[in-house]
This record gives structure tokens, C-alpha cells and sequence, in this order.
């Protein structure tokens, strides 16, 4: 008798704005009657318009790379605007008295538009889909991607003990006691606020690669504490960075082949992303642990990840957390690798002085996420009407090589929807060509009605 192929699932990630400015039932029509998700995530805060730069643009900018970008569904009749945000729960006090982070602060639109991410959920959970809400995992206060007070010590710190500032993310340090406690806290807090959730979805549990400098986090005090009680000789690692580095730029600056050496890392380079992967792993750990203690096991943990190979230099070892959460989601944010490879290139000549078109070939070569584009200065932020660089065999083979490495988690594969028509749907094909069943739509608010009608015929097809 033949083994059935197991079950596809179709997931989507829905703002609660698009409920608060179409209605809880027009949304869930489209995602479920004409998309056909079986999946649906949304984040526990609501959000109202509000003057230019008083609160947040949506869509994000991304660090200013990401100011062309532009919403295919109109929020509140605009592609792109600026909105203030609060939380859709009132914190209880009770669960943070222990955190150095303070909770979300509830306030007229808490009490006016917060009840809508309840509604949400249940009516999600009755129509037949799995729910779950999605939160920032290292950035308190951890509703939205947004900026957060002052870290103070738990400000990651690089190899030089210095910040990396106007970085896209905003976490803290992953080994930081404080952060464990509020997230501890805030677990707590939407759990007892949303009983309809059946899992929590974690964004950048690591440390995002966005610039080339965060590859040298983390040398806080709470990551070097625990690094040394997780095994490293943090100092040692330091001392032997800071030579190699010294090594790396003279050599870099006299012979270009030297960046292809450098990007294989070993030695100096091996021990600092072996201790970043250390601490990543352990935070991994934490979080998981905490929902299922929170939660007495009932609510699944889902882990969002950078593609290979930048889930290396974000310290995401696939293998050290496969069996750790319940679900590791592959993000295939495809518009941020280009602004990723240009931004590693352009620093790495500035620092060494090697040529910029030189360093492109190698790092190109070796990153492997950009096979569209021929020269460096094909790499920027897409604009809306512009197809992404990444090409379909880069796509499936991030895929391919996460699925290697993760046999006992559930394997998922996040395909964003921004972008032209035509290529989000080339993209979204790229990844039904590979073994991966689960498959998850980041965001709404990128899917027009046309890019939801032919997604949701893709998918059918495989019904």
C-alpha cells in the first residue's frame, strides 16, 4: 500500500489593520474561499493614521532602502502612509513586575479597535484554520517590527565593543537575562488574552545580517557571560577576531581573491560564527521553552529564519534547532537580498579599498541569492513594478538545503508577496517545485485581487 503524501498547508500573515479597514469578513472570504490558507497569522496590535512622521510608514521603509515600496490592497484607501500603533490586549502588570521592559502601553485606540484581533482569531479557528499570532523576538516591547528604548547593556555590541547604528532590526541581545524575562512576560499575557491561538510565530530570532558590521555582534556583557557558561572562551575569540580582521583587511586591500578565502570562513572567523550560533541556539531554546511552559504544551512554536546561506551569518544553525521548535519557516523576503549584497559589497570597499565591481564577483558568487543580477549596480531595492533578482534556482535551492538539515521540525517556506504579478507568482511556482508541503504568504496587504486569484489557482492545482 502507497504512503499518502502528507497534507500541504497554505498559510498567510494578515495585519490586523487590513480587519480594522476591510471588515474581519471580507478578509477571511479572500484568504480562505479564494486563496484557500488553512493558516492564519496575525499580530496582537491595532493601528489608526496618523500625521507624517508622528508615527510609522507602511509599508515599512527598511532603513530608508525600502521608501519606493507601496501596498497592493489600499489601507484605509492608501498604498503607503504613516500610522501610529497600540496594543490589541491590556498588559497585565502582574506577569512584568519582574522585566527591566516595561509592557506595551494600552491607550484610546486599545480600547476603541483592540477587540478586532480576538474576532479575528475566532472566527479564523471556526472556519476551519489553524491560528496563530506573530511577534518580534527580540525587541521589546515585541508587537511590531519598530524602534525600542534604549537597550542600555543589553545593546548588542561588535568585536570592537561598539553598536552598529540605523540597523533595520532592533534587537537586543539574545543571551540578555531582561529579555528572556519579558518575553517570559508577555507569553504570559497573550495567552491568557487569546485562548483561540494555537501558536506563536517568532520573527528574527537571531541576528539579522542586514549590515555587514552585525556580523560581529555580539560582545554585550550578557552574550559574553553566556557564552562563557555555554563553552567559548568569548575573550579568546575576541583577541583572535580582532587579529584576524587586521589580517583579512590588509590582505583584501592588495589582493581581491582574498574575499573568496575570507567568505569560507575558518579559524578566527568559524570560532566567531560557531559562538553567535551558540547564543542563538540557546535563545531558541528559551523561547521554545517558555511557551510550553506558559502554555502547559498546548501552543506550537514556529521559528522564522533567514535562507541559506545568510542563516549561517545570522547564527540560525537549521540542525542545532530541528526538533527544538515545532515549525522552521525559511523567509524568502527576496526584495532585502539585493539591499543586502549591495550593502555588504559597498562596505567591504570602503574599509579595504578594493574595488567595488571586483568584490561584487566574489561575494555574488558565494552568496548565490541574486542570479538576476549581472553587476552591482543591477542590486537595489526592486520597486514595486520591478521583478526580484532572485532566480528560481537559487530559490529552490535554499529550500533544498534547509529541508537537508531540518528532518524532525516542520519545514515551511515563507513566500512574500510583494512584488509584480508575474514574478510573485514565478516565485511562489519556484518553491512548489521542491519537496517543502507548507508554504506561507507574507503579507496581505501585498495581494491584490488579481495576484490572490492566480495564487489561489496555483495552489488549487495541486489539490
Amino acid at each position: 500500500m502507497m504512503t499518502p503524501a502528507p497534507k500541504r498547508s497554505l498559510g498567510i500573515t494578515v495585519m490586523p489593520d487590513y480587519a480594522q479597514s476591510e471588515g474581519v469578513d471580507s478578509v477571511l472570504e479572500n484568504i480562505v474561499e479564494r486563496l484557500g490558507c488553512d493558516v492564519f497569522c496575525t499580530m496582537p496590535s491595532v493601528a489608526e493614521r496618523c500625521a507624517e512622521r508622528l508615527g510609522m510608514r507602511e509599508p515599512p521603509a527598511d532603513a530608508g532602502a525600502g521608501l519606493a515600496r507601496t501596498l497592493d490592497r489600499p489601507l484605509w484607501g492608501d498604498t503607503a502612509l504613516w500610522m501610529r500603533t497600540a496594543p490589541s490586549f491590556i498588559p497585565n502588570p502582574r506577569f512584568y513586575r519582574d522585566t527591566p521592559y516595561a509592557p506595551p502601553e494600552p491607550d484610546a485606540l486599545t480600547h476603541r479597535e483592540g477587540h478586532i484581533v480576538a474576532q479575528m482569531l475566532s472566527r479564523a479557528k471556526r472556519a476551519g484554520m489553524t491560528t496563530q499570532l506573530q511577534v518580534m523576538a527580540a525587541a521589546p516591547p515585541a508587537l511590531r517590527v519598530q524602534q525600542r528604548p534604549d537597550a542600555g547593556t543589553d545593546e548588542p555590541l561588535t568585536v570592537f565593543g561598539t553598536p552598529v547604528r540605523n540597523r533595520v532590526d532592533a534587537n537586543v541581545s539574545l543571551a540578555s537575562e531582561g529579555l528572556r524575562a519579558y518575553m517570559r512576560a508577555l507569553v504570559a499575557d497573550l495567552l491568557a488574552n487569546y485562548p483561540d491561538c494555537d501558536a506563536l510565530r517568532f520573527d528574527w530570532p537571531e541576528y539579522p545580517p542586514y549590515a555587514l558590521d552585525s556580523l560581529l555582534f555580539d560582545f554585550s556583557p550578557p552574550a559574553v557571560k553566556r557564552g562563557q557558561e555555554l563553552g567559548h572562551d568569548v575573550e579568546a575569540i575576541r583577541a583572535r577576531a580582532l587579529e584576524g580582521l587586521r589580517k583579512a583587511r590588509k590582505q583584501m586591500a592588495t589582493k581581491a581573491a582574498a574575499i573568496d578565502a575570507m567568505l569560507r570562513p575558518a579559524g578566527w572567523a568559524a570560532d566567531l560564527l560557531a559562538f553567535r550560533s551558540a547564543i542563538v541556539t540557546d535563545y531558541v531554546g528559551a523561547l521554545t521553552a517558555i511557551v510550553r511552559e506558559v502554555s502547559y504544551g498546548r501552543v506550537g512554536v514556529v521559528m522564522q529564519a533567514f535562507p541559506p546561506p545568510l542563516n549561517r551569518l545570522s547564527g540560525f544553525d537549521f540542525a542545532a534547532v530541528d526538533g527544538v521548535a515545532d515549525e522552521i519557516a525559511i523567509k524568502h523576503y527576496t526584495m532585502h537580498w539585493p539591499m543586502i549584497e549591495r550593502g555588504y559589497v559597498e562596505r567591504l570597499a570602503a574599509v579595504t579599498g578594493v574595488d567595488a565591481d571586483a568584490i561584487f564577483t566574489e561575494f555574488h558568487r558565494w552568496l548565490g541569492l541574486n542570479g538576476g543580477a549581472t553587476c552591482l549596480d543591477a542590486l537595489r531595492y526592486p520597486e514595486p513594478h520591478e521583478p526580484h533578482p532572485a532566480d528560481d534556482a537559487a530559490l529552490r535551492r535554499t529550500v533544498e538545503i534547509g529541508g537537508g538539515q531540518i528532518q524532525r521540525s516542520r519545514l515551511s517556506v515563507i513566500a512574500h508577496g510583494y512584488g509584480p504579478p508575474d514574478d510573485v507568482e514565478r516565485r511562489f511556482r519556484a518553491v512548489l517545485g521542491t519537496p517543502c508541503r507548507n508554504l506561507h504568504l507574507n503579507r496581505y496587504g501585498y495581494l491584490s485581487d488579481e495576484k490572490i486569484a492566480r495564487l489561489g489557482a496555483i495552489w488549487r492545482e495541486g489539490d
